[in-house]
């Protein structure tokens, strides 16, 4: 292939490229079916990525808004998996009602909370229909966006106790780009709500997609094996044009793998990459990587060249930073100004991302560099995506894209109504990764497999709102009940199918049973015998129970000899089906009636499985760490000075931690070079590990020495009950709550949970936010959820009805939630 060929070729696969015609909006056939639907009930909606699903229920919520409509307050809640997205679509949706009309509830955030139409994150809308005291009338409409996400091992409980919980009266609305059995979840709605949804799809694009691939060099690669590909490309891109709107979801044939030369990547393959997006106007475009890192050192390479519309871009970049001055000193801030190009990943602050989303948005951003495991975080789509590998970075190391994450990516290639075609390019380094690429390409999204798993929360709540009965009478009706049915189903086909035993005249129940029995009989007799004289009343014994056995003295003892080998292979095949069967039933009623087992050991269940004053006090605690919270309240272990308890409450976040600065404790929170793994808290006492007193402005005299001292006893305290806790999940054969490797020391240096207490305590006590990040080497946007997972376990303890813990807690709250966190 001459190189010469290859630039034609892409020319003219690219031909289509450009901006979209103006036009008035008019809605698509789906959106004007899934409202009118959604008129008659509820409603789920499964289109791609840029289709326009959020469009549907801005339309629902404007004419619910509407002053001429009658009847009772409306109430609209809106809810998303991320908090990202929580707060983009409050923005948005202030700007489009007004802010009197929205409010947003979030772990941290309470803004407007009586508001007719809340955001929010799903655990909050789930809590809300735990609580026992409330009172307010049933929503008019839920809006369950990434309804997917009910397949989240860590959140789709939350999603699907939603589905379970609300009221028959409530309409709901689910939208997804990635439901696959969208069917199947719908038949399962229909039995859980008495009415089955309708189902709404779109199997193509609103914006054709084109996939290219990348060379080890950068160098796109078209498909250039026959012509064909290109007549058939330009008739595609032809009818499109004409029918005013996409017909298929591709814009053309693949192109071809062999076309790829196997190379390394080249170290200037990015630059070369990026030159040719620009060049052949397909920029904005989105770069999808596997690390941080890489997205950082991505955006210093290409935002040092200067970028058309700075002046507009500085003056847009200003209103941000007057809103939050923090981005003012942001060091990615001269890459975007100047050159247009920004990373976005979950090591800077959300207002960073926001404000790279905004200018995107607004045509004032060349390149944005993300994560691949934050493409379902930016809503924002490009012309261009790119995809620099075909892996991410899991717990465990890279681990291959899913095809549910590899059309969450490129399906942000391709703005409706601003686009007329959209690209994904694919970066490989030989023929067989590029066939790995086309073949995610073509894949269908995983389909939607449910997550739902019983919790101790969950456990006192359900209680806390009828019998253990009722519980497990909806535990039955769970998606992941339903979804076992089948499976449930073919077992007992295949165990109705065993043939029985066809010996029917025997003078016995269970023949294999039996004749099992009497042949262990028959050997104890032949070893008692076998024994000196004082064995006889054994012998005499055994030989009376031998005798009675149906064996003895048989009619059909020979054709029972016979057969009974085949008849125990069967028996075989059926304990093994009956025990996959039993497993499979009642599973998740099972480990609930686990979980209540040790909630009434600890008192907050009475034997009746109801709930004790102090059970009823635990079901108030909403964290996905309630039994700990629960337990550390009734021991009086947390300290009521604020700093002290925002550190402790920082303590059972579960944000990463970078390696100490030094090796060792310093004053403001940080280990002394004394400590060791498994060093005791009395040998640290006695070797000066834990600092007595700081003149730091993290810690000030004199209260330093005595809120780090109650750190200190809490998270020791802490680590007792997280213990306590997984030796009685360990002994009902339940999962162990992953936390307590936090309060553990690792690699040399303290423990996980003791520097998040040092980070957040050392933010509570005033330390300046850069000092923070710097002290303890935290990306920004880490420390930022630390903070808010901090701030949603102070919630908690602040919504306690007595004592002094809620007014420390809501102290520590105001402490920590300062600029730029919010």
């Amino acid at each position: 292939m001459t190189k010469m060929a290859q630039k034609s070729g892409l020319a003219d696969l690219l031909r289509g490229v450009g901006e979209a015609p103006a036009v008035p909006f008019a809605p698509a056939a789906f959106q004007v079916a899934a409202l009118a639907a959604l008129e008659r009930g509820d409603v789920l909606v499964s289109a791609p990525t840029g289709s326009g699903k959020t469009w549907i229920a801005e339309q629902e919520i404007a004419r619910l808004l509407q002053p001429t409509r009658a009847g009772a307050p409306t109430r609209i809640w809106y809810t998303a998996p991320l908090k990202a997205l929580s707060n983009q679509k409050f923005r948005r949706f202030q700007g489009l009602y007004g802010a009197d009309a929205v409010g947003l509830l979030t772990g941290e955030r309470r803004v407007n909370p009586r508001a007719p139409v809340l955001v929010a994150t799903t655990e909050i809308l789930r809590n809300a229909f735990y609580d026992p005291a409330g009172s307010a009338p049933s929503p008019d409409v839920i809006v369950l966006d990434e309804a997917h996400y009910l397949a989240d091992p860590e959140r789709g409980t939350a999603w699907e106790e939603i589905l379970l919980l609300a009221p028959p009266e409530t309409r709901l609305l689910m939208l997804s780009a990635t439901i696959p059995n969208a069917d199947e979840l719908a038949a399962w709605l229909g039995e859980v709500r008495g009415h089955t949804p309708e189902v709404i799809t779109l199997e193509t694009r609103p914006v054709p997609l084109q996939f290219l691939l990348a060379d080890g060099a950068g160098r796109q690669v078209a498909d250039l094996r026959d012509e064909l590909a290109l007549d058939e490309m330009d008739a595609v891109l032809g009818r499109a044009r004409k029918a005013g709107r996409p017909d298929l979801r591709c814009a053309g044939v693949p192109p071809d793998p062999n076309a790829v030369a196997s190379r390394p990547r080249h170290g200037g393959w990015l630059r070369t990459a990026a030159d040719a997006l620009e060049q052949r106007r397909l920029t904005p475009a989105i770069l999808f990587f596997p690390s941080r890192r890489e997205c950082d050192e991505a955006a210093r390479l290409l935002g040092g060249r200067p970028a058309p519309d700075e002046a507009r871009r500085a003056e847009r970049i200003q209103e941000w930073i007057a809103q939050v001055p923090r981005l003012a000193q942001h060091p990615m801030l001269p890459a975007l100004r100047r050159g247009g190009v920004a990373p976005h990943h979950a090591g800077h602050l959300t207002a960073w991302r926001m404000c790279v989303e905004d200018l995107l948005e607004a045509g004032l951003v060349r390149m944005v560099c993300a994560t691949t495991t934050l493409a379902a975080g930016l809503d924002v789509p490009a012309r261009t995506v790119l995809l620099s590998t075909l892996y991410r970075n899991g717990p465990a190391g890279p681990e291959s894209l899913t095809p549910t994450e590899f059309h969450q990516m490129t399906g942000r290639a391709g703005r409706r109504g601003r686009d007329t075609l959209g690209i994904a390019v694919i970066a490989v380094e030989s023929p067989s990764e590029a066939d790995e690429g086309l073949a995610l390409a073509g894949a269908a999204p995983d389909p939607v497999v449910s997550a739902f798993a019983p919790s101790d929360a969950q456990v006192l709540n359900l209680l806390a709102r009828g019998t253990m009965r009722d519980a497990e009478a909806l535990l039955r009706r769970s998606f992941t009940a339903f979804q076992r049915r089948s499976r449930i189903e073919d077992l007992q086909i295949r165990l109705a199918a065993l043939p029985a035993d066809p010996l029917t005249n025997r003078p016995c129940g269970d023949r294999a049973a039996t004749r099992a029995r009497f042949e262990h009989l028959l050997r104890r007799l032949r070893r008692a015998r076998r024994k000196k004289s004082e064995a006889a009343p054994e012998v005499a014994e055994l030989g009376r129970a031998v005798v009675e056995m149906p064996c003895t003295g048989c009619p059909v003892v020979e054709r029972c000899l016979a057969t009974i080998k085949d008849l125990r292979v069967v028996e075989r095949k059926r304990r093994r089906l009956e025990g996959e069967v039993a497993h499979l039933e009642d599973q998740e009623v099972q480990v609930f009636r686990r979980r209540a087992g040790i909630l009434r050991e600890l008192g907050y269940l009475d034997g009746d499985f109801r709930l004790t004053p102090r059970g009823r006090l635990a079901a108030r605690i909403r964290h996905p760490r309630m039994l700990i919270l629960a337990e550390a309240i009734r021991l009086r272990i947390l300290p009521t000075d604020p700093s002290a308890l925002a550190a402790v409450a920082g303590a059972l976040g579960t944000e990463r931690i970078g390696p100490p600065p030094r090796a060792g404790m310093a004053r403001g929170g940080r280990f002394r070079a004394g400590y060791r793994p498994g060093m005791r808290d009395h040998d640290m006492r006695h070797r000066g590990g834990y600092p007595q007193q700081s003149t730091d402005r993290g810690w000030t005299e004199p209260t330093a020495g005595a809120a780090f001292h109650q750190v200190r006893k809490a998270i020791l305290g802490l680590r007792g009950i997280v213990a306590a806790v997984n030796g009685r999940l360990h002994a009902a054969g339940l999962p162990e709550d992953p936390v307590e490797r936090e309060f553990v020391p690792a690699g040399g240096g303290p423990p996980g949970a003791m520097q998040r207490a040092a980070v957040v305590g050392e933010w509570a006590a005033g330390r300046p936010w850069e000092e923070v990040t710097t002290r303890h080497r935290i990306p920004e946007g880490d420390l930022q959820r630390l903070v808010w997972q901090a701030a949603e376990v102070l919630a908690q303890l602040e919504d306690l009805p007595e004592g002094p813990l809620p007014a420390a807690a809501g102290m520590a709250r105001d402490a920590i939630l300062r600029s730029p966190v919010l």
